[in-house]
Protein backbone atom coordinates (compact mmCIF):
# COMPACT_ATOMS: atom_id res chain seq x y z
CA UNK A 1 0.00 0.00 0.00
CA UNK A 2 1.63 3.23 -1.18
CA UNK A 3 1.16 6.06 1.32
CA UNK A 4 1.14 9.59 -0.14
CA UNK A 5 1.97 12.88 1.51
CA UNK A 6 -0.65 15.59 1.16
CA UNK A 7 1.78 17.57 -0.97
CA UNK A 8 2.40 14.75 -3.45
CA UNK A 9 -1.33 13.95 -3.61
CA UNK A 10 -2.10 17.63 -4.28
CA UNK A 11 0.50 17.78 -7.05
CA UNK A 12 -0.97 14.65 -8.63
CA UNK A 13 -4.44 16.22 -8.64
CA UNK A 14 -3.21 19.67 -9.69
CA UNK A 15 -4.78 21.33 -6.64
CA UNK A 16 -3.64 22.88 -3.39
CA UNK A 17 -3.11 21.09 -0.07
CA UNK A 18 -5.93 23.27 1.29
CA UNK A 19 -8.21 21.68 -1.32
CA UNK A 20 -7.36 18.21 -0.03
CA UNK A 21 -8.13 19.28 3.52
CA UNK A 22 -11.51 20.60 2.34
CA UNK A 23 -12.40 17.38 0.51
CA UNK A 24 -11.27 15.17 3.38
CA UNK A 25 -13.31 17.28 5.79
CA UNK A 26 -16.36 16.98 3.51
CA UNK A 27 -15.91 13.21 3.28
CA UNK A 28 -15.50 13.42 -0.50
CA UNK A 29 -11.92 12.19 -0.37
CA UNK A 30 -11.59 9.25 2.03
CA UNK A 31 -8.42 8.10 3.76
CA UNK A 32 -7.24 4.56 4.48
CA UNK A 33 -6.13 3.96 8.09
CA UNK A 34 -5.90 7.73 8.54
CA UNK A 35 -3.47 8.00 5.61
CA UNK A 36 -3.90 8.95 1.98
CA UNK A 37 -2.95 6.14 -0.37
CA UNK A 38 -2.60 5.89 -4.11
CA UNK A 39 -5.74 3.76 -4.10
CA UNK A 40 -7.64 6.58 -2.37
CA UNK A 41 -6.55 9.02 -5.07
CA UNK A 42 -7.33 6.58 -7.89
CA UNK A 43 -10.80 5.97 -6.44
CA UNK A 44 -11.34 9.72 -6.17
CA UNK A 45 -10.37 10.22 -9.82
CA UNK A 46 -12.66 7.42 -10.90
CA UNK A 47 -15.61 8.89 -9.06
CA UNK A 48 -14.94 12.29 -10.56
CA UNK A 49 -14.66 10.90 -14.08
CA UNK A 50 -18.05 9.28 -13.53
CA UNK A 51 -19.44 12.74 -12.82
CA UNK A 52 -20.11 12.26 -9.12
CA UNK A 53 -21.25 15.69 -7.88
CA UNK A 54 -19.20 17.41 -5.21
CA UNK A 55 -20.58 19.16 -2.14
CA UNK A 56 -21.13 22.88 -2.61
CA UNK A 57 -18.48 23.51 0.03
CA UNK A 58 -15.90 21.41 -1.77
CA UNK A 59 -13.11 23.31 -3.41
CA UNK A 60 -14.53 25.01 -6.51
CA UNK A 61 -11.36 24.37 -8.49
CA UNK A 62 -12.10 20.67 -8.63
CA UNK A 63 -15.32 21.03 -10.57
CA UNK A 64 -13.36 21.31 -13.81
CA UNK A 65 -10.34 19.19 -12.94
CA UNK A 66 -9.05 17.31 -15.97
CA UNK A 67 -7.08 14.06 -16.18
CA UNK A 68 -3.83 15.31 -17.69
CA UNK A 69 -2.52 11.85 -18.50
CA UNK A 70 -5.62 10.97 -20.50
CA UNK A 71 -5.58 14.40 -22.15
CA UNK A 72 -1.92 13.93 -23.15
CA UNK A 73 -2.75 10.53 -24.67
CA UNK A 74 -5.54 12.14 -26.69
CA UNK A 75 -3.21 14.88 -27.93
CA UNK A 76 -0.64 12.27 -28.95
CA UNK A 77 -3.26 10.44 -31.01
CA UNK A 78 -4.46 13.66 -32.60
CA UNK A 79 -0.92 14.66 -33.57
CA UNK A 80 -0.70 11.44 -35.61
CA UNK A 81 -4.08 12.06 -37.21
CA UNK A 82 -5.24 14.27 -40.07
CA UNK A 83 -6.30 17.03 -37.65
CA UNK A 84 -4.57 20.34 -38.23
CA UNK A 85 -2.23 21.73 -35.61
CA UNK A 86 -4.55 24.68 -35.08
CA UNK A 87 -7.51 22.35 -34.43
CA UNK A 88 -5.46 20.32 -31.97
CA UNK A 89 -4.32 23.51 -30.27
CA UNK A 90 -7.90 24.73 -29.86
CA UNK A 91 -9.04 21.35 -28.50
CA UNK A 92 -6.15 21.21 -26.07
CA UNK A 93 -6.71 24.70 -24.74
CA UNK A 94 -10.43 24.12 -24.25
CA UNK A 95 -9.72 20.83 -22.41
CA UNK A 96 -7.44 22.41 -19.78
CA UNK A 97 -9.23 22.96 -16.49
CA UNK A 98 -9.40 26.35 -14.85
CA UNK A 99 -7.56 24.95 -11.83
CA UNK A 100 -4.70 23.70 -14.02
CA UNK A 101 -4.48 27.00 -15.92
CA UNK A 102 -4.48 28.92 -12.66
CA UNK A 103 -1.77 26.76 -11.11
CA UNK A 104 0.49 26.96 -14.18
CA UNK A 105 -0.41 30.57 -15.02
CA UNK A 106 -1.49 29.46 -18.50
CA UNK A 107 -3.71 31.76 -20.54
CA UNK A 108 -3.17 31.20 -24.26
CA UNK A 109 -3.04 34.43 -26.22
CA UNK A 110 -6.04 35.19 -28.47
CA UNK A 111 -5.09 35.57 -32.12
CA UNK A 112 -6.31 39.16 -32.36
CA UNK A 113 -3.93 40.17 -29.56
CA UNK A 114 -1.01 38.35 -31.18
CA UNK A 115 -1.65 40.16 -34.45
CA UNK A 116 -2.05 43.54 -32.78
CA UNK A 117 1.11 43.25 -30.67
CA UNK A 118 3.15 42.25 -33.73
CA UNK A 119 1.57 44.60 -36.28
CA UNK A 120 4.47 47.09 -36.39
CA UNK A 121 7.17 44.52 -37.23
CA UNK A 122 8.42 45.41 -40.69
CA UNK A 123 11.99 44.10 -40.73
CA UNK A 124 12.11 40.31 -40.44
CA UNK A 125 14.62 39.25 -43.10
CA UNK A 126 17.47 37.34 -41.42
CA UNK A 127 16.10 38.42 -38.03
CA UNK A 128 15.76 36.12 -35.03
CA UNK A 129 12.54 35.67 -33.07
CA UNK A 130 11.95 34.11 -29.65
CA UNK A 131 8.88 33.25 -27.59
CA UNK A 132 10.20 31.99 -24.23
CA UNK A 133 6.72 30.78 -23.16
CA UNK A 134 5.40 29.64 -26.51
CA UNK A 135 2.48 27.45 -25.49
CA UNK A 136 0.93 26.00 -28.64
CA UNK A 137 2.72 28.56 -30.78
CA UNK A 138 0.47 31.52 -31.55
CA UNK A 139 3.25 34.13 -31.56
CA UNK A 140 5.62 31.75 -33.35
CA UNK A 141 3.17 30.89 -36.12
CA UNK A 142 2.36 34.58 -36.64
CA UNK A 143 6.09 35.34 -36.92
CA UNK A 144 6.57 32.72 -39.64
CA UNK A 145 3.46 33.93 -41.48
CA UNK A 146 4.88 37.46 -41.41
CA UNK A 147 8.10 36.34 -43.06
CA UNK A 148 10.55 35.25 -40.37
CA UNK A 149 12.52 32.22 -41.52
CA UNK A 150 11.41 29.19 -39.44
CA UNK A 151 15.10 28.39 -38.90
CA UNK A 152 15.40 31.71 -37.02
CA UNK A 153 12.31 31.22 -34.84
CA UNK A 154 12.79 29.76 -31.36
CA UNK A 155 10.52 28.81 -28.51
CA UNK A 156 10.46 27.36 -25.02
CA UNK A 157 7.72 25.77 -22.97
CA UNK A 158 7.55 23.25 -20.14
CA UNK A 159 4.38 21.65 -21.54
CA UNK A 160 5.35 18.74 -23.81
CA UNK A 161 1.89 18.72 -25.40
CA UNK A 162 2.10 22.39 -26.31
CA UNK A 163 5.62 22.01 -27.73
CA UNK A 164 4.54 19.07 -29.91
CA UNK A 165 1.55 21.05 -31.18
CA UNK A 166 3.78 24.04 -32.01
CA UNK A 167 6.19 21.86 -33.99
CA UNK A 168 3.31 20.36 -35.97
CA UNK A 169 1.94 23.79 -36.77
CA UNK A 170 5.36 25.01 -37.94
CA UNK A 171 5.74 22.04 -40.27
CA UNK A 172 2.24 22.53 -41.66
CA UNK A 173 2.82 26.14 -42.71
CA UNK A 174 6.49 25.96 -43.69
CA UNK A 175 7.49 22.32 -44.24
CA UNK A 176 10.30 22.84 -41.72
CA UNK A 177 10.81 20.31 -38.92
CA UNK A 178 12.03 22.62 -36.19
CA UNK A 179 14.45 21.65 -33.44
CA UNK A 180 14.26 25.18 -32.07
CA UNK A 181 11.07 24.58 -30.06
CA UNK A 182 12.33 23.15 -26.81
CA UNK A 183 10.46 21.49 -23.97
CA UNK A 184 12.43 22.97 -21.11
CA UNK A 185 12.15 25.66 -18.44
CA UNK A 186 13.33 28.85 -20.11
CA UNK A 187 14.44 30.32 -16.80
CA UNK A 188 16.45 27.22 -15.91
CA UNK A 189 18.08 26.94 -19.34
CA UNK A 190 19.92 30.18 -18.71
CA UNK A 191 21.40 29.01 -15.41
CA UNK A 192 24.09 26.68 -14.15
CA UNK A 193 25.09 25.50 -10.72
CA UNK A 194 27.56 28.38 -10.37
CA UNK A 195 24.77 30.81 -11.34
CA UNK A 196 26.46 32.07 -14.47
CA UNK A 197 24.36 32.74 -17.53
CA UNK A 198 24.81 30.08 -20.21
CA UNK A 199 22.97 29.75 -23.47
CA UNK A 200 24.14 26.30 -24.48
CA UNK A 201 20.93 25.60 -26.34
CA UNK A 202 21.04 28.85 -28.26
CA UNK A 203 24.82 28.87 -28.68
CA UNK A 204 25.01 32.45 -27.46
CA UNK A 205 22.34 33.69 -29.83
CA UNK A 206 20.74 37.00 -28.96
CA UNK A 207 17.42 37.94 -30.44
CA UNK A 208 16.04 40.76 -32.57
CA UNK A 209 12.50 40.15 -31.33
CA UNK A 210 11.17 38.60 -28.14
CA UNK A 211 7.37 38.46 -27.95
CA UNK A 212 5.52 36.44 -25.34
CA UNK A 213 2.69 35.96 -22.89
CA UNK A 214 4.48 34.64 -19.78
CA UNK A 215 2.85 32.56 -17.02
CA UNK A 216 0.79 34.83 -14.78
CA UNK A 217 1.45 34.12 -11.13
CA UNK A 218 2.72 30.58 -11.65
CA UNK A 219 3.74 28.95 -8.40
CA UNK A 220 7.52 28.53 -8.26
CA UNK A 221 9.42 27.06 -5.35
CA UNK A 222 10.80 29.84 -3.16
CA UNK A 223 14.34 28.44 -3.48
CA UNK A 224 14.19 28.55 -7.28
CA UNK A 225 12.57 31.99 -7.26
CA UNK A 226 15.42 33.36 -5.13
CA UNK A 227 18.02 31.81 -7.44
CA UNK A 228 16.39 33.25 -10.55
CA UNK A 229 15.97 36.62 -8.90
CA UNK A 230 19.67 36.80 -8.13
CA UNK A 231 20.77 35.61 -11.56
CA UNK A 232 18.55 37.95 -13.50
CA UNK A 233 18.90 40.86 -11.06
CA UNK A 234 15.15 41.36 -10.65
CA UNK A 235 15.27 43.40 -7.45
CA UNK A 236 12.00 43.03 -5.56
CA UNK A 237 10.04 42.05 -8.68
CA UNK A 238 9.98 38.26 -8.30
CA UNK A 239 6.63 37.27 -9.79
CA UNK A 240 6.97 34.83 -12.69
CA UNK A 241 6.06 37.58 -15.16
CA UNK A 242 8.96 39.68 -13.88
CA UNK A 243 11.37 36.74 -13.91
CA UNK A 244 10.62 36.05 -17.58
CA UNK A 245 10.91 39.75 -18.40
CA UNK A 246 14.35 40.16 -16.82
CA UNK A 247 15.56 36.83 -18.23
CA UNK A 248 14.45 37.91 -21.70
CA UNK A 249 16.31 41.21 -21.45
CA UNK A 250 19.55 39.25 -21.20
CA UNK A 251 18.84 37.68 -24.59
CA UNK A 252 17.71 40.87 -26.34
CA UNK A 253 20.01 42.58 -28.84
CA UNK A 254 20.96 46.19 -28.22
CA UNK A 255 18.48 47.30 -30.85
CA UNK A 256 16.06 44.43 -30.28
CA UNK A 257 12.32 44.72 -29.62
CA UNK A 258 10.60 43.10 -26.65
CA UNK A 259 6.84 42.78 -26.07
CA UNK A 260 5.00 41.15 -23.18
CA UNK A 261 1.32 40.50 -22.54
CA UNK A 262 0.80 40.87 -18.80
CA UNK A 263 -1.79 41.17 -16.05
CA UNK A 264 -2.79 44.76 -15.31
CA UNK A 265 -1.06 44.51 -11.91
CA UNK A 266 2.31 44.67 -13.69
CA UNK A 267 1.59 48.30 -14.55
CA UNK A 268 0.59 49.63 -11.13
CA UNK A 269 1.26 47.25 -8.20
CA UNK A 270 4.27 47.66 -5.88
CA UNK A 271 5.44 44.08 -6.51
CA UNK A 272 6.39 45.00 -10.07
CA UNK A 273 8.01 48.36 -9.39
CA UNK A 274 11.57 47.25 -10.14
CA UNK A 275 10.41 45.68 -13.40
CA UNK A 276 8.69 48.93 -14.41
CA UNK A 277 11.79 50.88 -13.47
CA UNK A 278 13.81 48.65 -15.78
CA UNK A 279 11.27 49.06 -18.58
CA UNK A 280 11.64 52.83 -18.34
CA UNK A 281 15.24 52.37 -19.51
CA UNK A 282 13.96 51.08 -22.83
CA UNK A 283 12.27 53.04 -25.58
CA UNK A 284 8.60 52.24 -25.08
CA UNK A 285 6.59 52.32 -28.30
CA UNK A 286 3.17 51.11 -27.17
CA UNK A 287 1.20 50.47 -23.98
CA UNK A 288 -2.07 48.65 -24.70
CA UNK A 289 -5.09 47.74 -22.59
CA UNK A 290 -6.89 44.70 -24.05
CA UNK A 291 -9.48 44.55 -21.28
CA UNK A 292 -10.68 41.22 -19.89
CA UNK A 293 -9.29 39.08 -22.68
CA UNK A 294 -9.58 35.65 -21.04
CA UNK A 295 -12.84 33.87 -20.27
CA UNK A 296 -13.37 33.33 -16.57
CA UNK A 297 -10.53 35.67 -15.58
CA UNK A 298 -11.40 39.06 -14.11
CA UNK A 299 -7.87 40.39 -14.52
CA UNK A 300 -7.29 42.74 -17.44
CA UNK A 301 -4.66 41.89 -20.03
CA UNK A 302 -2.24 44.67 -20.95
CA UNK A 303 0.91 44.82 -23.03
CA UNK A 304 4.02 46.83 -23.69
CA UNK A 305 6.15 46.94 -26.84
CA UNK A 306 9.62 48.46 -26.38
CA UNK A 307 13.04 48.64 -27.99
CA UNK A 308 16.42 48.25 -26.36
CA UNK A 309 17.62 51.50 -27.93
CA UNK A 310 20.95 52.34 -26.30
CA UNK A 311 21.15 55.74 -27.99
CA UNK A 312 17.95 57.02 -26.41
CA UNK A 313 17.91 55.51 -22.94
CA UNK A 314 18.76 58.72 -21.14
CA UNK A 315 16.62 61.08 -23.21
CA UNK A 316 13.04 59.92 -22.73
CA UNK A 317 11.69 62.58 -25.09
CA UNK A 318 9.88 60.27 -27.51
CA UNK A 319 6.16 59.71 -27.51
CA UNK A 320 4.46 56.52 -26.37
CA UNK A 321 1.25 55.31 -27.99
CA UNK A 322 -1.17 54.71 -25.10
CA UNK A 323 -4.11 52.62 -26.25
CA UNK A 324 -7.34 51.06 -25.11
CA UNK A 325 -7.69 48.43 -27.81
CA UNK A 326 -10.30 49.28 -30.44
CA UNK A 327 -11.62 52.15 -28.30
CA UNK A 328 -9.24 55.10 -28.18
CA UNK A 329 -5.66 56.15 -27.85
CA UNK A 330 -3.41 59.11 -27.19
CA UNK A 331 0.28 59.99 -27.16
CA UNK A 332 2.38 60.74 -24.09
CA UNK A 333 6.04 61.53 -23.81
CA UNK A 334 7.88 58.76 -21.99
CA UNK A 335 9.40 61.29 -19.61
CA UNK A 336 5.88 62.11 -18.38
CA UNK A 337 5.93 58.78 -16.49
CA UNK A 338 9.17 59.50 -14.64
CA UNK A 339 7.74 61.35 -11.64
CA UNK A 340 4.77 59.06 -11.00
CA UNK A 341 5.04 57.25 -7.62
CA UNK A 342 6.36 53.68 -7.75
CA UNK A 343 7.14 54.11 -11.48
CA UNK A 344 3.49 53.38 -12.18
CA UNK A 345 2.63 53.36 -15.88
CA UNK A 346 -0.70 55.19 -15.70
CA UNK A 347 -0.99 55.23 -19.47
CA UNK A 348 -4.78 55.62 -19.44
CA UNK A 349 -4.20 59.22 -18.34
CA UNK A 350 -3.55 61.86 -20.99
CA UNK A 351 -0.52 64.09 -20.64
CA UNK A 352 -2.46 67.24 -19.70
CA UNK A 353 -4.06 65.43 -16.75
CA UNK A 354 -0.74 63.89 -15.84
CA UNK A 355 0.79 67.37 -15.63
CA UNK A 356 -1.72 68.15 -12.87
CA UNK A 357 -0.65 65.03 -10.99
CA UNK A 358 3.00 66.03 -11.21
CA UNK A 359 2.21 69.58 -10.04
CA UNK A 360 0.33 68.30 -6.99
CA UNK A 361 3.34 66.26 -5.95
CA UNK A 362 5.54 69.33 -6.38
CA UNK A 363 3.60 71.22 -3.68
CA UNK A 364 4.70 71.06 -0.02
CA UNK A 365 3.05 67.99 1.42
CA UNK A 366 3.29 65.17 3.89
CA UNK A 367 2.36 61.53 3.37
CA UNK A 368 1.10 58.77 5.65
CA UNK A 369 4.23 56.73 5.10
CA UNK A 370 6.01 56.31 8.46
CA UNK A 371 3.44 58.71 9.95
CA UNK A 372 0.71 56.26 10.93
CA UNK A 373 0.16 52.84 12.44
CA UNK A 374 -1.84 50.41 10.33
CA UNK A 375 -3.98 47.36 11.03
CA UNK A 376 -6.14 44.97 9.04
CA UNK A 377 -9.76 44.26 9.75
CA UNK A 378 -10.62 41.06 11.60
CA UNK A 379 -10.43 37.84 9.60
CA UNK A 380 -12.82 35.38 11.23
CA UNK A 381 -12.12 32.44 8.94
CA UNK A 382 -15.87 31.74 8.92
CA UNK A 383 -18.17 34.75 9.01
CA UNK A 384 -21.30 32.60 9.08
CA UNK A 385 -20.07 30.99 12.27
CA UNK A 386 -18.63 34.00 14.11
CA UNK A 387 -20.87 36.86 12.95
CA UNK A 388 -24.48 37.00 14.12
CA UNK A 389 -27.41 38.91 12.67
CA UNK A 390 -29.00 39.06 16.11
CA UNK A 391 -26.95 40.46 18.99
CA UNK A 392 -26.10 37.78 21.55
CA UNK A 393 -24.78 38.19 25.06
CA UNK A 394 -21.21 39.55 25.09
CA UNK A 395 -21.53 40.55 21.39
CA UNK A 396 -20.41 43.87 19.95
CA UNK A 397 -21.22 45.41 16.55
CA UNK A 398 -18.78 44.67 13.74
CA UNK A 399 -18.70 46.67 10.51
CA UNK A 400 -17.92 45.74 6.92
CA UNK A 401 -16.34 47.95 4.28
CA UNK A 402 -19.72 48.67 2.71
CA UNK A 403 -20.92 49.99 6.08
CA UNK A 404 -18.36 52.82 6.00
CA UNK A 405 -19.39 56.28 4.81
CA UNK A 406 -17.52 59.58 5.21
CA UNK A 407 -19.88 61.08 7.81
CA UNK A 408 -21.09 57.94 9.54
CA UNK A 409 -21.18 54.18 9.70
CA UNK A 410 -24.32 52.32 8.68
CA UNK A 411 -26.46 50.96 11.55
CA UNK A 412 -24.90 47.67 12.68
CA UNK A 413 -26.30 44.55 11.03
CA UNK A 414 -23.67 42.08 12.26
CA UNK A 415 -22.39 41.29 15.74
CA UNK A 416 -19.45 39.30 17.08
CA UNK A 417 -18.30 38.04 20.46
CA UNK A 418 -16.15 40.75 22.03
CA UNK A 419 -13.33 38.32 22.86
CA UNK A 420 -12.99 37.33 19.17
CA UNK A 421 -12.24 33.76 20.18
CA UNK A 422 -11.57 31.42 17.29
CA UNK A 423 -10.99 34.16 14.72
CA UNK A 424 -8.21 33.45 12.27
CA UNK A 425 -6.43 36.82 12.30
CA UNK A 426 -6.85 39.68 14.75
CA UNK A 427 -4.71 42.81 15.16
CA UNK A 428 -3.66 44.08 18.57
CA UNK A 429 -6.88 45.03 20.36
CA UNK A 430 -5.45 48.50 21.00
CA UNK A 431 -6.07 49.28 17.33
CA UNK A 432 -9.79 48.50 17.43
CA UNK A 433 -10.23 50.17 20.82
CA UNK A 434 -8.23 53.30 19.99
CA UNK A 435 -9.74 56.63 21.01
CA UNK A 436 -9.26 57.88 17.44
CA UNK A 437 -8.74 55.90 14.27
CA UNK A 438 -9.57 56.15 10.58
CA UNK A 439 -11.38 53.16 9.10
CA UNK A 440 -11.64 52.76 5.33
CA UNK A 441 -13.06 50.45 2.71
CA UNK A 442 -10.56 47.95 1.36
CA UNK A 443 -12.36 46.44 -1.65
CA UNK A 444 -13.30 49.58 -3.52
CA UNK A 445 -12.31 51.69 -6.52
CA UNK A 446 -12.89 54.81 -4.45
CA UNK A 447 -11.41 56.00 -1.17
CA UNK A 448 -14.09 56.03 1.52
CA UNK A 449 -12.92 56.61 5.08
CA UNK A 450 -14.40 57.63 8.42
CA UNK A 451 -13.00 59.06 11.65
CA UNK A 452 -14.10 56.57 14.30
CA UNK A 453 -14.18 57.65 17.94
CA UNK A 454 -16.36 54.83 19.27
CA UNK A 455 -13.89 51.92 19.32
CA UNK A 456 -15.75 49.97 16.67
CA UNK A 457 -14.65 46.56 15.35
CA UNK A 458 -14.23 46.04 11.60
CA UNK A 459 -14.15 42.98 9.34
CA UNK A 460 -11.40 42.44 6.81
CA UNK A 461 -13.31 44.20 4.01
CA UNK A 462 -12.18 47.30 5.91
CA UNK A 463 -8.83 48.38 7.33
CA UNK A 464 -7.68 51.14 9.67
CA UNK A 465 -4.82 53.45 10.60
CA UNK A 466 -3.96 55.67 13.57
CA UNK A 467 -2.06 58.92 13.02
CA UNK A 468 1.18 59.58 14.86
CA UNK A 469 0.80 62.14 17.64
CA UNK A 470 2.95 64.74 15.88
CA UNK A 471 1.08 64.51 12.56
CA UNK A 472 0.36 68.09 11.39
CA UNK A 473 -3.24 67.41 10.32
CA UNK A 474 -6.23 66.36 12.39
CA UNK A 475 -8.21 63.18 11.82
CA UNK A 476 -11.05 65.26 10.38
CA UNK A 477 -8.73 67.03 7.96
CA UNK A 478 -7.18 63.77 6.76
CA UNK A 479 -10.63 62.30 6.17
CA UNK A 480 -11.73 65.46 4.35
CA UNK A 481 -8.80 65.20 1.97
CA UNK A 482 -8.98 61.45 1.37
CA UNK A 483 -12.75 61.45 0.80
CA UNK A 484 -12.62 64.43 -1.55
CA UNK A 485 -13.45 64.16 -5.25
CA UNK A 486 -10.07 65.65 -6.03
CA UNK A 487 -8.10 63.04 -4.08
CA UNK A 488 -10.21 60.26 -5.56
CA UNK A 489 -9.49 61.66 -9.01
CA UNK A 490 -5.80 61.66 -8.14
CA UNK A 491 -5.97 58.12 -6.74
CA UNK A 492 -7.77 56.74 -9.78
CA UNK A 493 -5.43 58.39 -12.25
CA UNK A 494 -2.32 57.08 -10.53
CA UNK A 495 -3.21 53.65 -9.15
CA UNK A 496 -6.37 52.65 -11.05
CA UNK A 497 -7.16 49.66 -8.80
CA UNK A 498 -10.19 48.13 -7.13
CA UNK A 499 -8.45 47.79 -3.80
CA UNK A 500 -7.44 50.57 -1.46
CA UNK A 501 -3.96 49.42 -0.53
CA UNK A 502 -1.95 50.78 2.36
CA UNK A 503 1.10 51.16 0.09
CA UNK A 504 -0.95 53.43 -2.20
CA UNK A 505 -2.53 55.51 0.56
CA UNK A 506 0.93 56.06 2.03
CA UNK A 507 2.05 57.84 -1.14
CA UNK A 508 -0.82 60.30 -1.54
CA UNK A 509 0.22 63.94 -1.01
CA UNK A 510 -1.52 65.60 1.95
CA UNK A 511 -0.93 69.32 1.46
CA UNK A 512 -0.89 70.62 5.03
CA UNK A 513 -0.37 74.29 4.05
CA UNK A 514 -3.82 74.26 2.53
CA UNK A 515 -5.33 74.41 6.03
CA UNK A 516 -3.42 77.52 7.07
CA UNK A 517 -6.43 79.64 6.11
CA UNK A 518 -9.15 77.01 5.60
CA UNK A 519 -10.86 74.67 8.01
CA UNK A 520 -12.14 72.15 5.47
CA UNK A 521 -10.79 70.77 2.22
CA UNK A 522 -12.79 72.25 -0.64
CA UNK A 523 -11.99 69.63 -3.27
CA UNK A 524 -9.25 71.46 -5.09
CA UNK A 525 -5.74 72.81 -4.82
CA UNK A 526 -6.25 75.62 -7.28
CA UNK A 527 -6.24 73.30 -10.30
CA UNK A 528 -8.97 72.60 -12.80
CA UNK A 529 -9.50 68.89 -13.23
Amino acid sequence: MKILSLKSAAEQLNVSVVSLHNWIKEGILKKTDNHLTQSDIDEFKEKYLKNIKLSSRANKQYKDLHDHKSLSEMISRNLDSDMSGEEISNDYESSLSESYKNKEGIYYTPQYIVEDMMKDIKDFKDKTFLDPCCGSGNFIIEAIKMGFSPENVYGFDTDANAVAITKKRIKEISGYESDNIICEDYLGQQTTDNRQQTLYIFKNIKFDYIFTNPPWGKKIKKKDKNIYSEIYDTGNSCDTSSLFYFASLKLLKDDGTIAFLLPDSFFNITTFEDARKSLMNLKIHRLIDYGKAFNGLMTKAMAFVATNDTNLKSEGGWEVSCEIFNVKGHLRSQKSFFDIPKHILNFHVEEKENDIIRRVFSLPHITLKDNAQWALGIITGNNAKHCHKERLQDDVPIYRGKDIFPDELAPPSLFINKKLEGCRQVADMDFYEAKDKIVYRFISDKIVCHHDTEQRYILNSANLFILNEDFPLTYEQVCDILNSDFMNWLFKNIFNTHKILRSDLELLPLCFDYFNDKEKFLNDLGFKV
